[in-house]
């Protein structure tokens, strides 16, 4: 069998690329064995589409997958074409195509259903910002605790979101990795004691009390996900906040970063059962992803960025953990 065919290749051969190219004319590459083409069938759409509805996936099993139903006949041939021209570059006679294992089928389901919903999700953006305006001032306004003063101390404010004992890393986003490091791991209860920021950064989650290091690997717990978008303005992103409130998250803070962009730190008990979507759909909302990654470090209100003081424009009532 072919080695695309095969479990464990990261990236697809050139000649695999080429191929997909010559095919289907034309192939937009997110990634090595991922990328976005026009769909074979797209004479027989029903409906307008949009530039990312058609996808191309080389690692496995070659594949494309439309949004649209209209065009399944075209998009069937497409796959067989691919798949010969792929794992028969050499035009045996005889050849058959391999029949596609349980594990392969299941895989090839779970692709269409999150390029389903990345796309729908995408497609509802301009609807979402409008239906869910919250602007700026609206946020602040809306705020349970009063944020429009003592913006120096706000760290304290979200320091308190967390239990007294966790472990929670501040500092610079070079502090991490050597001995010294240690220092910027602290009980809250002792970061409290400070008179001012401790540093410009902070991760979301509850470390080992041995850390050294800011990985997910010395995680104990994820406390918050933060959700944050450097497309979407500061009078827009408040739209995705309010969505997501409105799908049952618990907002704890928003944190003007001083800089384009506010974070919205939602409750992670709230957000662990539907992480896998939210994987697929705040990205498609123009969220970034990399904030995904637990340790990531965010913006601290309190500390300055750039002459700038970086603060609390939301916070919850509740108390922490």
């Amino acid at each position: 069998m072919n080695e695309i065919i095969k479990a464990g290749i990261p990236t697809a051969p050139t000649s695999a690329t080429a191929t997909a190219e010559k095919i289907l004319k034309s192939v937009d590459w997110a990634s090595a064995t991922m990328g976005y083409c026009e769909c074979p069938g797209s004479k027989t759409h029903t409906t307008n589409g949009g530039k990312r509805d058609c996808v191309i996936y080389l690692d496995r099993v070659p594949t494309v997958h439309c949004m649209h139903a209209s065009c399944a006949v075209e998009i069937e041939k497409a796959n067989r074409q691919l798949r010969y021209a792929i794992l028969n570059p050499t035009g045996e006679d005889g050849f058959t195509l391999p029949k596609l294992t349980a594990e392969e089928k299941a895989r090839i389901a779970e692709r269409y259903r999150d390029e389903r919903i990345r796309v729908r999700t995408s497609k509802i953006l301009p609807q979402l910002l409008k239906k869910h305006r919250w602007t700026y001032n609206e946020i602040l306004h809306d705020s349970p605790v009063d944020v429009k003063t003592d913006c120096e101390n706000h760290w304290k404010l979200l320091l308190r979101k967390f239990a007294p004992a966790d472990v929670v890393w501040i500092g610079g986003v070079q502090d991490s990795g050597s001995p010294e490091c240690a220092a910027n791991f602290k009980p809250v209860s002792e970061w409290l004691t400070y008179g001012r920021a401790p540093g410009k950064f902070v991760c979301p989650v509850n470390f080992k009390n041995t850390s050294i290091a800011r990985s997910n690997a010395n995680i104990v717990n994820r406390r918050f996900l933060v959700v944050e978008s450097d497309v979407l303005k500061k009078d827009e992103v408040g739209a995705v906040f309010r969505w997501l409130t409105e799908c049952d998250l618990k907002l704890m803070a928003v944190v003007d970063t001083a800089g384009k962009s506010l974070h919205g730190w939602f409750d992670f008990t709230d957000c662990e059962p539907v992480l896998d979507e939210l994987r697929l759909m705040l990205p498609a909302l123009k969220c970034d992803p990399k904030l995904f990654t637990a340790s990531q470090p965010v913006r601290l209100p309190g500390a300055e960025r750039d002459g700038k003081l970086q603060r609390l424009v939301y916070l919850a009532k509740e108390v922490g953990v």
